[in-house]
């Protein structure tokens, strides 16, 4: 379990340090990717995920 938590740790440590060179290397675009493209990735996986549920209510019900 220890190995896990662990290399979830370096993990995390990777891609927040990728994260810290994308942004110093490109300040535009990270901020256009912070702040409009996370949002609209967020709704978009909230909208896909509420599909894969709902659909297959709605066709056991009959209301498709």
């Amino acid at each position: 379990m220890s190995v896990i938590f662990k290399t979830i740790r370096e993990l995390d440590k990777r891609i927040e340090a990728h994260a810290e060179r994308f942004t110093f290397k490109h300040p535009y675009l990270s901020f256009f990717a912070l702040f409009i493209g996370m949002p609209i990735c967020i709704l978009a996986t909230v909208f896909f995920f509420t599909v894969i549920i709902t659909i297959p209510i709605a066709l056991i019900c009959g209301w498709l």
